[in-house]
């Protein structure tokens, strides 16, 4: 049973969100990668009701998803360093529709990203010999053959989402330097330089780059997500000292200036301990007015206003990693590590497991896709 614990000390004020009249029906459909348990991985889709769409076996542990915009198709990638990527063919109840592979030379960092109009899939990359980070190409419309690559303008890219204008994407390069043969060695930790950079996808120019404060280079910048107004929320990871207390999220605020560095939110000492350095995902809900942040290693998803820039509330759930927008305004869902899903109001605090076999058997892996 999915162990949970409404938010206690670290519980914040409210937030003015409108309610929806009478109850969303519970249609959307979510994609998580998962352990079966017996030493083997999944992808599966679930609706918001828990109700089972589709499971499906992954050559090894999935990570991922990028979406294409018609939402008949997502793509599932591998875990760094894994080099597989799936094609599901979502309108067809969830099936395999194509699976192709990094280069022996590149291996996935688990995220992408459509062009707009479906045609080209950009996936983050380690150009391990290079010492560098890419945004491979592949070509949807000719069985995701990959048909060239950018430079990501900096090192570890890691998740990668594109703006409404449908040519920038913003990248997290987490700064973090590694190779497949040492997978989870961290090689740079004391010289390493994150950036939030924003990348042309058809030419490769960088538009603009974000920095945080030199101070905190040890912060990685790992997840990303992106409002309707293009506001990007960072997520990072803190790779200094244990006993060192560093902010874990930050905004880039549409119509920024061009040079204005990557500021950090600010929270109360006791946020940042309990997330205990390491944030797992990020989202915005369906309003964008609210940021869901997980932090696993400290057992919790933290709900934040987006507008004010300032913590709302902690929910404790057990190594709880994967967050996705819910149905309505304020309302996200929150998947574990150690089995099961749960519908979190951000405004209130209250959760409610869903109560179905489906979501709760399977150990949910790092992130859920809201389709």
């Amino acid at each position: 049973m999915l162990r949970l614990l409404a938010g206690g000390l670290l519980t914040g004020g409210g937030l003015g969100l409108p309610r929806s009249p009478g109850a969303a029906p519970r249609r959307r459909l979510y994609l998580g990668a998962r352990a079966d348990g017996r030493g083997g991985y999944r992808v599966s889709g679930f609706r918001a009701s828990g109700a089972g769409a589709f499971d499906l076996g992954l050559p090894d542990r999935g990570h991922s998803f990028a979406v294409r915009p018609d939402r008949r198709t997502a793509v599932v990638f591998a875990r760094r360093p894994g080099r597989f990527a799936l094609a599901l063919d979502l309108a067809r109840g969830g099936g395999a529709a194509a699976e192709f592979a990094a280069p022996p030379n590149r291996h996935f960092y688990g995220h992408g990203a459509f062009g707009p109009d479906g045609r080209f899939l950009y996936a983050s990359e380690n150009d391990f010999a290079g010492e560098r980070g890419v945004i491979g190409v592949y070509d949807a419309a000719n069985g995701y053959r990959r048909v060239g690559e950018l430079s990501s303008h900096g090192v570890g890219p890691h998740e990668v989402a594109l703006l409404s204008d449908g040519v920038t994407l913003a990248i997290a390069n987490g700064g973090i330097l590694t190779r497949p043969d040492l997978p989870r060695v961290k090689l740079n930790v004391a010289t390493m330089a994150p950036s939030l950079c924003y990348v042309h996808r058809l030419d490769g120019r960088l538009l603009k780059e974000r920095r945080l404060d030199p101070a905190l280079h040890q912060l990685g910048i790992r997840h990303l997500a992106v409002s309707r107004d293009d506001t990007v929320a960072v997520a990072m990871q803190y790779e200094g000292h244990r006993g060192r207390l560093a902010p874990l999220l930050a905004l880039d605020r549409a119509g920024a200036a061009a040079d204005a560095p990557l500021v950090p939110l600010s929270a109360a000492p006791a946020v940042w301990r309990a997330m205990k350095q390491y944030c797992g995902s990020v989202c915005f809900d369906s309003e964008g007015r609210v940021l869901a942040v997980s932090a696993p290693r400290g057992d919790l998803v933290t709900f934040w206003d987006a507008a004010a820039g300032s913590y709302l509330r902690s929910v404790r759930v057990l190594d709880g990693s994967g967050v996705a927008p819910g149905e309505a305004p304020g309302e996200f869902l929150a998947s574990s590590g150690h089995r099961g899903v749960t519908v979190i109001d951000a405004r209130s605090g209250a959760w409610t497991p869903l109560d179905a076999p489906f979501v709760n058997t399977p150990r949910w892996d790092n992130h859920l896709a809201a389709v």
